[in-house]
């Protein structure tokens, strides 16, 4: 029958083919340390909201695995993976990627800088003149490309036997950090030992006394069970946790622009998750670990301004001293333009 066939519908059928093979179809590694529950943490809501989203706005041209519980590895490890383009998107501390590969994106690590997720959304929004040249900076200088910035939550104290009430009750005191240099300042200026461990290795350290305390958001310290090796808690929300979503760069400009487009709209979409997730699971948290039998400090608003007064000062005069100041009052005057 095929000798009926016109020569429109020849190269109509050869068109069809043609496009077919040009539909290339992309399978994406995500990747986050997190527990797999989307309901309950936000790390695991952005990741199942952008898969979703995704898979929906490229009609399935793009499809999304996911890989929890640090299956891939944890922060160090996603940092390296995604400069190396072995996993595709990766959720995690921007200040480890600083740490490891640009460090100046610390500055976000400097303590007391914003007093909710509101604000911290508004200052780092990836549309902004100032977030965006920092961004595409990045990229150029590591490979590595940030979607943007979500608020992972609020970090605490938690301790297994020196209730915490002052910056005084910390000295000696060895308090496990992850690998961002401006967290263990911020630990030297209240006279705390600060001790790195990774993330996946933490509880046995408490468990273990190889530390004595450590500082994380509250869902996090219920979710990873410390209450159950740790005794105190103190409500000092120091620092916000400022996670980024990577993506290798040069996989990222090789997307044809409809697919870059939908990697974004996707992003986006899943940052509504992360930070509705975020804010819900700290109240929920709170409750869990009065339960669980933690010993709950609120400090007084004269008590914080004493944590505030022996670590914003010294640690901000480090970090123009290793970033430069013009660099360090640029954020500052950006933070101040935000508010």
């Amino acid at each position: 029958m095929f000798k009926h066939l016109t020569a429109g519908a020849v190269l109509a059928a050869a068109g069809l083919f043609a496009g077919a093979v040009a539909a290339q179809d992309y399978t994406l590694k995500y990747s986050f340390a997190d527990v797999d529950s989307p309901a309950t943490n936000a790390a695991a809501a952005h990741a199942y909201v952008f898969k979703s989203t995704l898979e929906r706005l490229t009609g399935g041209r793009m499809e999304v695995e996911i890989y929890p519980n640090g299956q891939l590895g944890d922060a160090k490890s996603m940092a390296q993976q995604i400069r190396r383009g072995t996993i595709d998107v990766a959720s995690f501390s921007s200040g480890v990627f600083a740490s490891a590969y640009y460090p100046q994106l610390g500055i976000f690590d400097l303590p007391f800088l914003f007093t909710t997720r509101a604000e911290m959304v508004k200052v780092l929004d990836p549309k902004t003149p100032y977030i965006s040249g920092m961004l595409d900076e990045i990229a150029e200088a590591t490979g590595v490309r940030i979607l943007g910035f979500e608020p992972y939550g609020f970090r605490n104290f938690t301790t297994a036997s020196t209730a915490i009430r002052s910056p005084a009750d910390m000295a000696g005191l060895k308090m496990r950090t992850q690998e961002i240099v401006p967290h263990q300042k911020m630990m030297v200026a209240l006279g705390a030992s600060p001790t790195p461990i990774p993330f996946m290795e933490l509880y046995s350290a408490l468990q273990t006394g190889v530390v004595d305390g450590e500082e994380n958001p509250l869902a996090t310290i219920q979710q990873q069970k410390f209450s159950q090796v740790q005794k105190n808690l103190t409500l000092s929300g120091h620092l916000m946790t400022v996670a980024g979503i990577f993506v290798n760069e040069d996989w990222f400009a090789e997307l044809p622009e409809d697919l870059r487009a939908a990697v974004v709209a996707a992003h986006e979409e899943a940052s509504l998750a992360y930070a509705g997730i975020g804010a819900v699971q700290d109240v929920l948290a709170l409750d869990q670990l009065r339960e669980e039998g933690m010993e709950i400090y609120a400090p007084s608003g004269e008590e914080l301004d004493a944590f505030r007064d022996a670590t914003v000062a010294p640690v901000r005069e480090w970090a123009e001293g290793e970033y430069g100041k013009d660099f360090v009052d640029g954020f500052f005057a950006h933070l101040d333009e935000a508010d």
